[in-house]
């Protein structure tokens, strides 16, 4: 039989396939736009007294006032072009822009995931039972390779100190997180939607479709997450030690999920803004958040922009919040202050020269702000290719098996720990966490390899990725169902790779250090300090940058590769640039 939930998903592949393969483009509002259509704007005063001024001008000319930041003296109004440029005028305003949208940072380009692309919601009967140790955790740490990065970091050895604190707070700044879900369910202490101001609402202007439409259809919760990135992020940090299925790295932590994002992925800056003051203003530890983007200083309304991140920042970590943020998947070299110093990104063979924007000079947010704490991603090991490779295991996305005839070869085989082929890199990188690679480390469309478990039995429950849950309702994170008796049944989990992955390993690693240490509880100098300094020095990055010169085809995807910076190749990138101070190391952390 068929459970319920399978047939909710199948139900939603159609319309959700439809959606995600329009590639719609997410564009900022046109500053050309007419003046009389109304737009989101973000409008700083110059200090506090002219901000109580700032706040009746807008109002006396018409504007709409949709959230008062007054910690950073930051209006988001809604207003027409004309009152935009106005305001740019007003002796109490230091600068006004448009309010910019930007998304989940994403894993490498690849085809629209999403329910409709998950091989398989049958059971897959693993037939293992769990074998209780000193703490013991869930039963999924038994299968061989499934949660490897736990022990890459040594997390069941910290759980022997400390498994967190309930009065330690994490937000996860995303999608929202799953309380239904039963890994979530006793860890969630509270919901917190930024979603409520948008103005256009984002997902129902450019998808069609809102959180509370779903909710209506198929009679989940409205607040909850039904993207399932959210999701995956909280059950890494702290999934419940209950016996069933995972746990989290810090399982007894509390988690607050600021839902700056409804299903399809995008937020305005101003939410994350207003997240991260939340989160200063209502004792929350530490924050962890994947979505970003960049920014060009040479625009002012940009340069605006970053530096209202930059007193947002300044002013959590003033209030006793760490903010720890996704380095970004475009495999980027970026230096202090966030600055892009390499050329790219990472490109998908086919890409049209319309549809590059080199980055060089562009500046990464929030992950390269000042007082962030910005991860690079590691992966599991790098597996080696093969003089034989059967049709059936090398001609799909999800290959098990890379021939060595192919041009683009693996960087290290044989080697833990290497920096994921996408992951962004160079001097601003604090540390480094698993957040998965493809078995080759290499992009899909030069034969990468298998996400591993669930994609494929055919290396057991090997994860090359990284293993968490998802949440019952995600309509883009991939759901598989019934994987064994070690997992509830009928609820989802989900192998999946990114900066965004490695994240919540050192969000939860701080979280255990709160949880340790009380004076690094709302020390966030201190709770950096403790990150580093406990970090594992790793030694023997091969993973390259990319390559300018080679235009070649894709090894899987075949596609030309007419723009450049679609493979790897040339001189390692360096130990330093890759890991930071290297690997977090939980029990380092909290012995």
């Amino acid at each position: 039989m068929v459970p319920r939930f399978v047939w909710r998903v199948i139900n939603l592949v159609a319309m959700i396939a439809m959606l995600l393969t329009l590639n719609v483009a997410i564009p900022g509002i046109a500053a050309s736009a007419k003046n009389d259509e109304k737009h989101r704007i973000v409008v700083v005063a110059k200090d506090s007294a002219e901000f109580a001024k700032l706040r009746d001008e807008v109002k006396a000319k018409g504007g709409r006032i949709l959230k008062e930041e007054a910690q950073v003296f930051q209006l988001v109004i809604e207003g027409t072009a004309s009152l935009k440029n106005e305001l740019a005028a007003s002796p109490h305003a230091t600068g006004v822009a448009l309010d910019r949208i930007v998304k989940i940072v994403p894993p490498e380009q690849q085809p629209a995931a999403g329910p409709n692309t998950t091989p398989s919601l049958n059971r897959i009967d693993l037939g293992k039972a769990s074998k209780p140790n000193q703490v013991n955790p869930d039963p999924a740490f038994d299968l061989k390779g499934l949660m490897w990065d736990f022990d890459r970091i040594q997390a069941p050895k910290a759980w022997k100190i400390t498994t967190g604190k309930p009065a330690v707070l994490v937000g996860v700044a995303d999608t929202g997180l799953d309380f239904t879900h039963s890994e979530l369910a006793s860890k969630v202490i509270d919901v917190v939607d930024f979603t409520d101001t948008e103005d256009p609402p984002l997902c129902t202007t450019y998808f069609g479709y809102s959180d509370a439409d779903f909710a209506t259809m198929f009679g989940g919760p409205e607040k909850t997450d039904w993207n399932g990135h959210g999701s995956w992020i909280g059950g890494n940090i702290a999934a419940a030690l209950d016996g069933v299925g995972i746990n989290g790295i810090a399982p007894n932590v509390g988690l607050v999920a600021l839902k700056i994002s409804q299903w399809c992925g995008y937020a305005y800056d101003s939410e994350i803004l207003d997240a991260f003051l939340y989160a200063a203003d209502h004792g929350i530890n530490i924050v962890s958040i994947s979505f970003g983007g960049y920014l060009d200083l040479t625009d002012p309304e940009q340069k605006l922009i970053f530096d209202q991140y930059i007193n947002t920042v300044a002013y959590a970590r003033s209030k006793g919040t760490l903010i720890v943020a996704a380095a970004g998947n475009e495999h980027l070299r970026v230096g202090p202050g966030g600055k892009v110093l390499s050329h790219g990104p990472l490109t998908a063979p086919g890409t049209s020269a319309a549809d590059f924007a080199d980055l060089f000079g562009w500046y990464e947010n929030p992950g390269g702000i000042p007082g962030v704490v910005d991860v690079a991603s590691t992966g599991n090991v790098v597996n080696p290719t093969s003089e034989t490779c059967s049709d059936e295991t090398a001609n799909n996305i999800n290959a098990t098996c890379k021939p060595v005839s192919d041009p683009h070869q693996p960087f290290g085989a044989g080697k833990q720990n290497q920096l994921a082929y996408y992951s962004n890199y160079g001097p601003r990188i604090d540390v480094a966490a698993p957040g998965g690679a493809r078995k080759f480390n290499l992009p899909y469309w030069d034969r990468g390899g298998t996400p591993g478990f669930p994609y494929t039995p055919d290396d057991g429950t090997n994860a090359w990725e990284t293993f968490s849950i998802t949440s019952n309702w995600a309509l883009e994170i991939p759901c598989f169902v019934n994987l064994g008796p070690e997992f509830y049944a009928d609820e989802c989990y989900s192998t999946i790779q990114g900066t965004s992955m490695a994240t919540p390993h050192v969000s939860a690693v701080a979280a255990l250090i709160a949880s340790a240490n009380p004076r690094a509880r709302r020390n966030p100098a201190l709770l950096e300090f403790l990150l580093k300094e406990s970090a594992k020095e790793i030694e023997g990055n091969k993973t390259p940058g990319l390559s300018a010169s080679d235009t070649s085809s894709g090894d899987f995807s075949g596609l030309p590769c007419d723009t450049g910076y679609c493979h790897l190749g040339g001189k390692a990138i360096s130990d330093r640039e890759a890991y930071g101070a290297g690997l977090v190391n939980a029990y380092n952390a909290v012995k």
